[in-house]
């Protein structure tokens, strides 16, 4: 009992002694597992190699923590500084967690009744609930895949930890998935992207914020409205027809919806379905998506019409590709290239 308050005793005493302070930041190892000396005051863990020493940083910075206490009495002396150096020069520049999370962190080895102890503080620019939300994917796929739920949720912010982190444009991935989900994605943000460490790291850590008009409970509302009315579309197709008389019933189910007002919208889907509001865009994203629904394919074309920028279908009846302007077209009227004069498009 007697040592183990002179080792507490000792401890304090480094606490109370000067500090030496870095700038910090984070990155990601798997924290080593080393059984904690408890105290009354706290936990005691011992480090007695660099490794040992560094995974202990990452583990405080993975669980938010800000100071810590870590016995040295089996490090040798003489490579304790420089490799307290190298582990808190890793923490902040190069463990991806900790370039995205950590301000600095301060530290001070000292002995004091014979015990040799390093405290460590650490200053953090994120929140630990910040840091607990981080999400753990693989390769460019898992970061789409998270992106893609973020969207459907309309979330503000999203943060990745990407192991095999490849160069991704996100702006790109945010508008092909809203572009082809606008049953589900009701607005198309602006996306802002910034990378931890910026320019080194097979693991990296991503944070995204995303940037909308509308604001989130309204987006959910739209999306409430908007899910019944693609149901009725695929219920109001002929299940035994073929594929020409499915396209011509979804043109039908569209066009004759509303008598339109012709404008753009930020909110394409709700905005045409539950308003009668909407441009050459939403009527070219909201028809692919409900032949997408029933199986019949169909994309999306951009380009001009007598100079004007507009949006219209390709669509693929018995083996051929046709193009459907719903806006220009009251009745169904599928049109071959050749048919479509008076347009221009990348073919």
């Amino acid at each position: 009992m007697r040592g183990r308050l002179c080792v507490l005793l000792a401890l304090v005493l480094l606490l109370l002694s000067g500090c030496s302070w870095t700038e910090g930041s984070y990155v990601s190892v798997t924290p080593h597992q080393v059984r904690p000396v408890q105290t009354a005051e706290g936990e005691i863990r011992p480090v007695a190699n660099y490794t040992e020493l560094r995974s202990a940083l990452v583990g405080m910075i993975d669980g938010g923590e800000t100071k810590g206490l870590f016995s040295l009495t089996d490090y040798p002396r003489e490579e304790v500084q420089r490799d307290v150096e190298r582990a808190v020069e890793y923490a902040r520049r190069t463990y991806p967690v900790g370039a995205y999370a950590v301000e600095r962190i301060g530290y001070d080895v000292g002995t004091g009744l014979g015990t040799r102890a390093l405290s460590v503080d650490i200053v953090y620019r994120r929140t630990r609930e910040q840091i607990s939300s981080i999400h753990s994917v693989r390769w460019a796929s898992g970061a789409q895949g998270a992106v893609e739920d973020a969207l459907d949720e309309a979330a503000g912010t999203l943060v990745l930890k990407v192991a095999g982190y490849q160069e991704m444009d996100f702006s790109e991935m945010v508008r092909s998935y809203a572009e082809r989900n606008p049953d589900r994605v009701m607005e198309t943000p602006g996306v802002t992207v910034k990378v931890f460490p910026e320019d080194r790291g097979e693991t990296r850590v991503v944070e995204l914020t995303f940037h909308y008009r509308t604001d989130r409970h309204t987006l959910r509302t739209m999306r409430e409205q908007v899910q019944p009315v693609f149901s009725s579309a695929t219920l109001y197709v002929t299940g035994q027809a073929d594929d020409r008389t499915k396209f011509q019933q979804l043109h039908t189910f569209l066009t004759e919806r509303f008598t339109y007002t012709y404008e753009n919208t930020v909110t394409p889907a709700w905005s045409l379905l539950c308003r009668g509001v909407g441009d050459s865009r939403a009527f070219s994203l909201v028809y692919a998506a409900m032949c997408s629904r029933i199986g019949l394919e169909a994309e999306i074309v951009s380009g001009t019409r007598e100079g004007e920028t507009v949006w219209w279908n390709r669509v693929k009846i018995d083996g051929e590709w046709y193009h459907l302007d719903l806006m220009a077209q009251q009745q169904f009227q599928p049109m071959t290239d050749e048919e479509m004069t008076g347009y221009d498009w990348e073919r």
